[in-house]
């Protein structure tokens, strides 16, 4: 989970560089805890939901000088807007976030990137919509 923990820390802190999201707060996911009871504004909450280690050699080849793992992982990012907040202003931050994170990007391991619609979180009392993606690396090392 380091690996991936990394992976995506890298990402987030390139996307959080883009300034039209100066106003989003991004904060890791911890456990089944609310993201917060009294939003005010913009929130992004990270989550890892599935991870896969695979520890196999460099193009499936048995060979004696490179191992390798590769590493898979379900990622969501919650973003919330507080419930008096229209939708366009939902919109128009989840848009920067997707397009963002294929700038972000830089290592090319993002691929089915998705966005769901608006719904409501009674919760927390705020709209939200949710971008998911996969991320898929390989760590190599010579034996």
């Amino acid at each position: 989970m380091n690996q991936i923990t990394t992976q995506l820390d890298r990402i987030i802190a390139r996307l959080k560089q883009n300034e039209k999201l100066a106003k989003v707060r991004f904060i890791r996911e911890h456990g089944n805890h609310g993201a917060e009871i009294n939003l005010t504004s913009f929130l992004a909450v990270v989550a890892v939901t599935d991870t896969v280690l695979s520890k196999k050699y460099v193009g499936d080849y048995l060979s004696a000088s490179v191992k390798g793992e590769q590493f898979l992982a379900k990622v969501q990012i919650f973003v919330y807007a507080p419930a008096d907040e229209n939708g366009n202003g939902l919109s128009e931050i989840t848009c920067e976030i997707m397009q963002g994170l294929k700038k972000a990007d830089t290592e090319k391991i993002i691929s089915e990137l998705s966005v769901s619609a608006i719904d409501f979180d009674t919760d927390i009392n705020a709209i939200f919509r949710k971008v998911e993606f996969t991320m898929e690396f390989f760590v190599c090392e010579e034996v």
